[in-house]
């Protein structure tokens, strides 16, 4: 892993584990994330990704272990896969664009990131907006579908919605990577 990302993470995980593990709720259910759920994940992500020719696609979901969204899949359109950000791996703090969409249980749509003061990128980026819609089950947001582009602008309403009904036909695929507790 790079350097520079990991010690991002790293950073993030001290900054505001403590936190955010406030926000976990023991009778959760708990984040399953073993290779093979990551490339049922994988799948899942690539599947929306191409029908609707994405430039970068992501699906973090909430882990309780660790208070903070993880990284499930990836989907890079734009050749521009930063090999250091693993799925399974990889996770972030509640501060930014995906964490405002968790909290709020609203979708988070950034025409400009520029203008954000919350967006949280990571180095070699290009991304210059971005849409962030949570993933609700049984009322209560479990993670977050990432869009991010190099373009300004580039999602809008109908994108709110084509990734909010896609949710809709995978949310019990989703679901099935938590355990029950017990």
């Amino acid at each position: 892993m790079d350097a520079a990302i990991e010690e991002t993470n790293t950073h993030d995980r001290r900054e505001t584990g403590s936190r955010e593990r406030e926000r976990v709720d023991p009778g959760r259910p708990t984040l399953r994330l073993g290779p093979a759920d990551v490339a049922r994940a994988q799948t899942l992500i690539d599947e929306l990704s191409r029908a609707h020719s994405l430039q970068h696609c992501a699906l973090f979901l909430w882990d309780p272990a660790v208070g903070r969204l993880r990284l499930a899949a990836q989907h890079w359109g734009a050749g521009e896969d930063l090999g250091e950000v693993r799925a399974g791996a990889w996770t972030i703090s509640l501060d930014g664009v995906c964490g405002r969409a968790f909290t709020s249980a609203e979708p988070a749509l950034v025409p400009d990131v520029e203008d954000d003061p919350a967006f949280l990128g990571f180095p070699g980026s290009r991304t210059r907006s971005e849409l962030a819609v949570p993933v609700t089950i049984d009322g209560g947001v479990i993670g977050v579908i990432n869009l991010e582009s190099p373009r300004v602008a580039a999602y809008g309403p109908a994108e709110v919605a084509t990734v909010s009904a896609w949710i809709d036909t995978v949310r019990d695929a989703i679901g099935d990577f938590y355990s029950k507790p017990g």
